[in-house]
Parts: structure tokens; C-alpha cells; sequence
């Protein structure tokens, strides 16, 4: 059977997968990224399509074909962390225990009442995915907090706490199996039961503040717990965990997962999009396209700096440096590569030039993005040696 090497769009991971997956979709297991697998390769086969089929890169080495699609690992993964799926929520009741609030583009609010949170069937119900991305690898362990609950005098730890990782999924799931849930301490400088853990995963290049939002409520002397998960796949596994498959509002939260899918906007993780939303303004009309980082910044700051692409303009931004181009005025592409790194020079008649620092596969990305604009823009290519051989 023939095989193809691809690769992720925003984080440049290579996968060798079976030529019958073209036009599947599929997700990255290193950024959570959810891309359709293309046999076409942009610009030129004897330039990007060589960089993409270099397998000795250390930092993008290619994976199993099955790795990117839900399932059982691959047997080509020999060293692949304990997985996941040794492990499951309990089995979720016949009748949901949480109470489904709506859903909206923002996310999906549930709520239930907070002596419920004495026993671990809803604090053990968040999927083992990172709330920001989904992605399944390389799992902190974080705790809701019940801010509504802090005693005046601790409120000002809130932030470290809400910052604060207890430990690695899955060395707590090697160590513990089973009872690693059981492993969790409480959260002393809160009230029963608030003070049960009740956790949610963060990965290694995501933050863990901001995502999951919670609220005490009381009515009529009662206290109700409030959680808001903006990423809404996130949110249907989670109420489908607590016995909520039945229920009329997962219908809606489906329908919201879909459109948030053919969104590329809303498929960025939270973070991304918080970042860059201080630096991009979309326009009246304005159709958000793609996203490019600059690899002169960390994973960790993504969305600090880079490209945004959109149907009318170009948004370039670097330290203090922001540029506009118009797509319609045209430009060019000058894009100087070896196997590792590429350097992307923005040219448009009129305006300064601005340089992105990208690689390979993310640079022949964005230069099929321009090419489907259908707009007068020239690409240049110039590949030269890895520095390193």
C-alpha cells in the first residue's frame, strides 16, 4: 500500500500515513492542530517537497501512520508513553448529574449542585485531553477553584493557585493506574466540599489560567457550582462523562462542535487567539484565514508574533513592528530555506518589507494560501545547505 509523509500545518510534525487517508481528517498529537490530509504538495516538488520527505530532522521526525487518527497507538511507537486509554472516567449514569445552562460560540455552561462535588463522579469527568488544544501528550494536572469560596485573606493567592500543576498524568498513571484519582490532595485553603480536587489537564505549551471558568451560585439557600469550558469538544465530553448523551442540550453542543471546526479562528487554542487578539482587529466582513508563528519566539508565546492571513490583508507582527499588506494590491514572496529553517520575506510595492522566521512546511503553507487568494503574488523559492551538515 503507498504510503505519503505530511505534515501539520502550524507545528511543521511529519506523519507517514496510507495514500486512502487523502482527504480524511486528521489531528496532530504534538499541537492538537486538526488539518484535511492533502496529496498535493505546494509550490514545488524539488524544494518543499523535499524538506517535507527529510526524515533526519531531529525536531520533526516522522510518526506512525496511525498516530494522528483516534484509536489504538501504533505498533511503530515502541516508545510512546504509557496511553491513555488504560484508564477511563467512570461509567457515566443513565441520567445526567450536571444541568446543562446553553452553549454559544463562547463555549458551554453546565452547573450542579455543589454537594455533589463530596463524592468523584463529577471531579473525575474532564477527558484526558488539554483544554486548550485537545491534544492528549505530555499532561499537567490541574485543579478547579472555587474563587466564589477563597477566605478574604487567601484571595490573593488565586492566581497561583489557579497556576499550580500537581503532577503528570502519566507518571500518575503508571505509578497509580487506577487509584491514580485517589493520589489528589485537597485544596485546603478552601471550604467542604470545595476543597475536593477536581481536576482538568493542561499540556506542556498551553496555560492553565483562564480556560475553565467556575462560579458559586446560591438560591434559596443553597449552593449550586457553575463551570464554563469554552472549548466545546472539551465540554461534550465532559457532560456526555456525567451522563448527558441523552440529554436534549447535547444536540446543540454537537452543532456548536461542528461550526467551531469549519472555524478557523476557533480552532486556534484559546491562548493563540487571546494573543493575538491584541494585536489583529478583524474587519466588517473580514474572513480569518490562517495563522503563522515566528519561530524567533517560543511555543510557549505563539500568537505573540507572526502572520495572520485573511481574505483582504496580510497582518504582520514582530516586537514592536505591526504591517499591513493588501491582498488585492499583490506582492511577493521571497522564501530562503534549508531543511530546518526558512526565512519569509513579505514584498508589496509601496509598503516596508517585513521578514517572517518560520519553517519549511509552515512557509510552502502559506505560499498555497496566497496561491488560492487567486491574487498576483509571485513566490520565490532558494533552498541552501542545513547549516549543520
Amino acid at each position: 500500500m503507498s504510503e505519503l509523509v505530511i505534515a501539520c500545518p502550524t507545528c511543521a510534525q511529519k506523519y507517514r500515513v496510507s495514500a486512502s487517508r487523502v482527504g480524511h481528517r486528521a489531528q496532530c498529537k504534538k499541537c492538537g492542530q486538526k488539518f484535511r490530509i492533502q496529496k498535493d504538495q505546494p509550490i514545488d516538488d524539488d524544494t518543499i517537497l523535499g524538506w517535507v520527505m527529510e526524515e533526519n530532522t531531529p525536531d520533526n521526525s516522522v510518526l506512525g501512520g496511525t498516530s494522528i487518527f483516534n484509536g489504538a497507538p501504533s505498533s511503530a511507537e515502541p516508545h510512546k508513553r504509557p496511553t491513555l486509554s488504560h484508564w477511563s472516567p467512570r461509567t457515566a449514569p443513565d441520567q445526567s448529574r450536571v444541568k446543562f445552562l446553553g452553549a454559544d460560540d463562547n463555549g458551554a455552561q453546565f452547573e450542579f449542585p455543589a454537594h455533589e462535588m463530596r463524592y468523584p463522579d463529577i471531579r473525575s469527568s474532564f477527558p484526558f485531553q488539554c483544554v486548550h488544544c485537545r491534544t492528549s501528550g505530555d499532561l499537567t494536572v490541574h485543579l478547579l477553584i472555587w474563587g466564589d469560596k477563597l477566605p478574604r485573606h487567601d484571595a490573593f493567592h488565586i492566581h497561583e493557585l489557579r497556576t499550580k500543576a500537581h503532577g503528570r498524568l502519566d507518571q500518575m498513571l503508571r505509578a497509580h493506574k487506577n487509584r491514580w484519582f485517589d493520589q489528589l490532595e485537597p485544596m485546603l485553603v478552601l471550604p467542604p466540599p470545595f476543597c475536593n480536587p477536581f481536576p482538568f489537564f493542561v499540556c506542556h505549551k498551553c496555560e492553565s489560567v483562564g480556560e475553565v471558568q467556575t462560579k458559586v451560585v446560591n438560591r434559596e439557600g443553597h449552593d449550586f457550582c457553575r463551570i464554563s469550558i469554552p472549548d466545546v469538544d472539551i465540554a461534550k465530553a465532559f457532560f456526555a462523562n456525567n451522563g448527558g448523551k441523552g440529554a436534549p442540550g447535547y444536540g446543540k453542543l454537537a452543532e456548536t462542535s461542528m461550526r467551531q471546526h469549519d472555524d478557523k479562528w476557533r480552532r486556534l487554542a484559546s491562548p493563540v487567539r487571546s494573543r493575538i487578539a491584541h494585536w489583529y482587529k478583524p474587519r466588517e466582513g473580514e474572513h480569518f484565514l490562517a495563522y503563522f508563528r515566528d519561530t524567533d519566539f517560543s511555543r510557549s508565546e505563539t500568537g505573540s508574533a507572526g502572520l495572520v492571513v485573511t481574505d483582504r490583508r496580510l497582518i504582520y507582527k514582530k516586537y514592536s513592528t505591526l504591517r499591513q499588506f493588501d491582498i488585492n494590491e499583490g506582492g511577493q514572496l521571497d522564501i530562503k530555506a534549508d531543511r530546518r529553517d526558512a526565512v519569509v520575506r513579505i514584498i508589496q510595492k509601496g509598503q516596508r518589507e517585513a521578514t517572517l522566521k518560520s519553517n519549511p512546511v509552515a512557509a510552502s503553507h502559506l505560499a498555497k494560501a496566497l496561491a488560492k487568494i487567486s491574487h498576483p503574488w509571485k513566490v520565490k523559492v532558494a533552498t541552501q545547505p542545513n547549516n549543520n551538515a
